[in-house]
């Protein structure tokens, strides 16, 4: 009896630690199945750049604070930093960066016109070939997500000024193989012999002009068709503007010319 005793005994110690054990294996099975189930995959994308994670936080802000990540006000956050962790969830991060950059930047030449009459009408020379000039320029970028969303500017220094580009412009004209500085339409009038002498001190004579100075200068050649070569010597108290008179050595032949709209080399 006391041999079957002790079996007895030694049968319940062995049954007490077998439950024991069997108890705690259930508590460790039930935990690992409990973290096992709160691990959730998560896809991070901050900037465009993406990564998976595992994580058992239960919200983006606390899995954000667990990185010791601090983000700043203007920062995009989706789904929202209060927003739940769940399985495959994506979460977007744009970041806030403002950034100043300096570039070089061409500036334009200005081109300038230059009248001439060592060219014909209708022809033109660049006489000063136009160069681009260059500015150091500071700008404030501000990025969201890396991508640019403004760009102020901030300071401009010129590093090289341009070249103006001086076009010549011909004011010549051609006429019966010769060549003007340029034609103008006037009304010519007739005149002869008054015993005076030109505003020049000259006699008068067949070629002889009286001009307006504002509009022709003084001592200029030139060309009437219908008269023939001119030489400005004289002024008159009624010719303003675009008109001229023409010196003839007999009054017949200045009443037959009269007043006359004619163009004047």
């Amino acid at each position: 009896m006391n041999w079957l005793k002790q079996k007895i005994d030694e049968n319940r110690t062995f049954v007490k630690v077998l439950s024991l054990i069997i108890v705690c294996d259930l508590v460790i099975l039930g935990l690992f199945a409990m973290i096992s189930y709160s691990v959730k995959d998560i896809t991070v994308t901050v900037n465009g750049k993406t990564a998976q994670y595992k994580t058992i936080k239960n919200s983006v802000s606390s899995m954000l604070r667990g990185w010791e990540v601090t983000l700043d006000e203007e920062d995009v956050v989706k789904p929202g930093l209060d927003a739940p962790l769940k399985d495959d969830l994506n979460v977007e991060i744009d970041l806030y960066e403002v950034q100043q950059e300096v570039v070089s930047e061409a500036t334009d030449y200005e081109s300038e016109t230059e009248y001439t009459s060592d060219l014909l009408e209708g022809e033109s020379e660049v006489t000063t070939k136009g160069e681009k000039g260059e500015d150091k320029v500071t700008y404030e970028v501000i990025y969201l997500g890396g991508k640019e969303q403004s760009r102020t500017e901030i300071a401009r220094e010129t590093v090289k000024e341009p070249v103006t580009e001086i076009v010549a412009e011909g004011t010549a004209v051609s006429y019966d193989g010769v060549k003007y500085s340029r034609v103008i339409t006037v009304v010519a009038t007739g005149y002869t012999h008054t015993g005076n002498r030109t505003a020049t001190g000259t006699r008068p004579h067949r070629g002889t002009m009286a001009v307006d100075r504002r509009v022709v200068a003084m001592g200029s050649y030139g060309y009437v068709p219908g008269y023939g070569a001119v030489h400005a010597e004289d002024t008159g108290g009624a010719i303003k503007g675009n008109r001229i008179d023409l010196f003839f050595e007999t009054r017949g032949q200045a009443v037959s010319w009269g007043r006359r709209t004619v163009d004047l080399y």
